[in-house]
Parts: structure tokens; C-alpha cells; sequence
């Protein structure tokens, strides 16, 4: 949200606060990613641990899978707060003037983007939750659980297209 060298208005203070907000929760469910993150590595050391004395647990490679899906769908948020993202600014770049409205117009693609996998993977989650699907594993885990990773994602980048809507950024080549 850089707004050096901008000649367009400055958004009004209780928008910047709002849009501060709604990065600080996207954040939040960044740091879940992360604890999950540093967490990971653990079950990971006893199966080796385990295996090591032939009696290697069932469920770590399932679990460690289902983990590194939450995390990136978790962590998507992140990528749009920092803009580590994937992002063409040809137009931005040749045609100053069009920077903000361009913005705007990337902020509601995310939030359209948001919404759609955050009703999606709501349905598909509900729908393995009410048909009481498992996996076809031995733990025979319950789809909506890993599945709920689609919807968290999609949150997480509903609330930072909202801070982009609010306060778009201003001429910022990447």
C-alpha cells in the first residue's frame, strides 16, 4: 500500500484502518500456516524414528499430506499481503494514470477468485461432510476436514482483496 509518487487521492482514514484490519486477519491465518509449518517436521521424525525400529506408524503420511495442503491453501492471504504473488503490471508501468484503477480492478478478480473457492469448497466440504466420506485409507479419515482447507484459503484471500478494494496500491511495479 505505497503511496509514494502517487498524484490520486488518499483514501479516507477509516478505510486504511479497516483494510489494516483485514490484513492483520488474513495474517492471523498465516501464522496458523506457520505454526502448522514448524509443527510438521515432528511427526515426520517419528515415523523415521519408527521405522528405524520396524514398527513405522500408518497415519504420519496421510496427516503430513492433508497438513501441507492446509498450509498452502492458509497461507494464500500472505501472498496477496506482501504481493509475492504472480502479477503483470505492463499496463501500470506504461500508463501511470491507469495504475489505481487497474489495481482495483486486480483487488476484485482476488475477491471474485475468494468467493468462488471459498462457496466451492464450503459446498464440496458440507457435501463430504453430509454423505460422511472417508478416506480409502486405513484411517479412513473424514474428507471434510482436509477439504475445509478450500474454504480457510478463500477467506484468507477474501479479507486481503477487501484491504486491496479499500486501499489499492498505488503504482507499485514489482
Amino acid at each position: 500500500m505505497n503511496l509514494a509518487g502517487s498524484s490520486a487521492p488518499k483514501p479516507v482514514a477509516g478505510r486504511w484502518w479497516l483494510a489494516a484490519q483485514l490484513t492483520v486477519a488474513a495474517r492471523m491465518i498465516c501464522v496458523v500456516s506457520a505454526i502448522l509449518t514448524l509443527i510438521l517436521p515432528l511427526p515426520v521424525l517419528y515415523e523415521i524414528v519408527m521405522d528405524q525400529l520396524h514398527t513405522p506408524p500408518v497415519w504420519v503420511f496421510e496427516m503430513t499430506g492433508y497438513a501441507i495442503i492446509m498450509i498452502a491453501f492458509a497461507a494464500s492471504g500472505y501472498g496477496l499481503t506482501t504481493g509475492h504473488h504472480f502479477r503483470i503490471n505492463l499496463l501500470a508501468t506504461k500508463f501511470p494514470k491507469l495504475a489505481v484503477p487497474l489495481s482495483l480492478l486486480s483487488a476484485f478478480f482476488e475477491l471474485a477468485f475468494g468467493m468462488i473457492l471459498l462457496i466451492a469448497g464450503w459446498n464440496q466440504a458440507y457435501a463430504a461432510y453430509s454423505q460422511d466420506l472417508r478416506s480409502d485409507t486405513l484411517l479412513q479419515i473424514p474428507q471434510c476436514w482436509p477439504e475445509l482447507a478450500f474454504p480457510i484459503g478463500g477467506l484468507a484471500i477474501i479479507l486481503q482483496s477487501l484491504a486491496h478494494v479499500l486501499v489499492p496500491d498505488r503504482g507499485k511495479v514489482s
